[in-house]
């Protein structure tokens, strides 16, 4: 351990007697700070979505209506970024129900995805969220997206 400490204060002392190797490593130092920064700001989400419940179970809105318990129907989710623009190939998750259901947007930010929920005994509703997401995206997730209630 010893040797390893005398090496590295024999080469801080050689990097003092040479301005050329100090010039050499505070670029390199440079570059490495630059490059760390450049990543930062390529992965960094920049959009945000918005999401709208366009029709469930073929009623506009976001209620669906059941006589049972079970039901299994279709969600129609509209999907655009801050600027009203649509979002193609986002994946919509429909989850809370017997499963977790996804589809891509199309090019017009719509998807459609089918849906099969339960609603607990002696409940008279139950609650889907909705998660979105796309590179270059912050997740979106919204709780009580879709509301299940028994006639």
């Amino acid at each position: 351990m010893k040797d390893h400490w005398d090496r590295f204060i024999l080469s801080f002392k050689d990097i003092r007697k040479s301005p050329l190797r100090l010039a050499a490593l505070i670029i390199l130092a440079i570059v490495i700070f630059s490059v760390l920064i450049a990543l930062i700001v390529i992965f960094t989400p920049k959009g945000t979505f918005e999401v709208e419940c366009i029709q469930c179970g073929g009623r506009d809105g976001n209620l669906v209506i059941i006589s049972g318990t079970q039901a299994s129907f279709d969600v129609v989710v509209k999907v655009t970024d801050a600027n009203n623009t649509a979002v193609e190939n986002a994946t919509v998750k429909i989850a809370g129900g017997d499963e977790t259901a996804s589809a891509k947007t199309d090019v017009g930010g719509m998807a459609v995805i089918h849906v099969n929920a339960t609603i607990e005994q002696g409940e008279q509703s139950a609650f889907l969220k909705v998660i979105v997401g796309k590179s270059g995206f912050k997740k979106y997730v919204g709780a009580n997206f879709i509301v299940v209630a028994r006639e």
